[in-house]
């Protein structure tokens, strides 16, 4: 598979595809029944323009929908906002994603609690996108 661009509709669908195939992702998120979304800070110098939100439909270890959408169209009750910068990092697997809520590198809006119970849910979710083939705009071929 092609590198993917990180926040965009091609990356989105292939990171619901790897969720849904993950039997441990399924395994650790059976209690999991909320829709989240990861808003990207604008970058322009990176080709984000403007603020972007992906919002994925989860549902006990399932993703049964994703969308890219402006952030002002999201309707998950947990929000994770960060810049360019962390969410690279997360993906790449080189910043814990509730280290960096619990430091406060990425903005939380819901339920900092319920996020906690469930963090190895959030764990193997970026474990999902770490298995998606992506390519970050300030990286050369």
């Amino acid at each position: 598979m092609t590198p993917l661009r990180p926040f965009t509709a091609p990356w989105a669908d292939a990171l619901r595809a790897a969720i849904s195939a993950d039997a441990g992702y399924r395994a650790v998120a059976a209690n999991w029944t909320w829709p989240v979304a990861l808003v990207l800070e604008a970058a322009p110098e990176l080709g984000y323009a403007s603020d972007v939100a992906v919002e994925f439909d989860l549902d006990r270890g399932d993703c049964t929908a994703v969308r890219v959408s402006e952030p002002q169209a999201v309707t998950a009750p947990f929000v994770l906002r960060a810049p360019y910068t962390v969410w690279k990092r997360i993906v790449r697997g080189t910043l814990d994603p509730v280290m960096a809520v619990a430091l406060r590198q990425v903005a939380l809006q819901g339920s900092l609690s319920t996020l906690m119970m469930h963090a190895a849910s959030a764990k193997a979710l970026v474990a999902c996108a770490r298995g998606v083939p992506t390519r970050f705009p300030d990286e050369s071929d």
